[in-house]
């Protein structure tokens, strides 16, 4: 019987080796930022707006867009110029990650159902191809908008399947926008699961 036990033991241990064993969590202080070349030029076209730079450069320091000092997150909520600008998190990945699962746990505030603004997903890879290091990106399927995810008391979930293929020298990159209108987000930390 003890035999038997173990021999099962031992098959189902080889039949179950695809099962993601291991948890990274990133703090999205830490990985996240805002895209400095679409904010620079949303200032520009705030200080031809306002025609005081004084002024423009008020609203730009009193927005809620960077790390949150009292906690490990992310808040994206920009007080102009919400539809050209795009925050990114790099996530980190080797060449010991096949497949695995991607998870994104925010927190919404004041916004609209059923406006676009979302994340979307690439895979970005340096390779060296003996003159220099090129970088390539790899956009994936998939993504989301904000809006469209179940809220619990303004929590949000997004999980997703994506391919490293064990490549070396890449990342993962999730290009992030607002909706043009209203509301915040608070992105809290994203996982991956291999």
């Amino acid at each position: 019987m003890f035999k038997r036990s173990i021999i099962l033991t031992a098959m189902s241990l080889v039949f179950s080796s695809n099962v993601l064993a291991k948890v990274e969590t990133f703090p999205a202080a830490s990985f996240c930022g805002e895209n400095i070349t679409a904010r620079n030029a949303a200032f520009q076209n705030l200080l031809k707006e306002e025609g005081n730079a004084q002024k423009a450069m008020q609203r730009l320091m009193t927005e809620q867009v960077g790390p949150d000092a009292r906690s490990y997150s992310f808040i994206y909520n920009p007080s102009f110029e919400r539809s050209n600008r795009q925050f990114t998190c790099s996530i980190p990945l080797s060449d010991e990650i096949g497949k695995f699962k991607v998870n994104v746990h925010a927190q919404l505030e004041n916004m609209n159902p059923g406006r676009p603004g979302g994340c979307e997903f690439s895979r970005i890879r340096r390779v060296d191809d003996g003159q220099g290091w090129k970088v390539f990106s790899f956009k994936e399927q998939g993504g989301f908008w904000w809006t469209d995810l179940p809220k619990n008391g303004g929590f949000v979930n997004y999980s997703q399947f994506i391919d490293n293929q064990y490549e070396r020298s890449s990342s993962l990159q999730i290009t992030c926008r607002t909706t043009w209108d209203q509301g915040s987000i608070k992105l809290h930390h994203i996982e991956l699961e291999y």
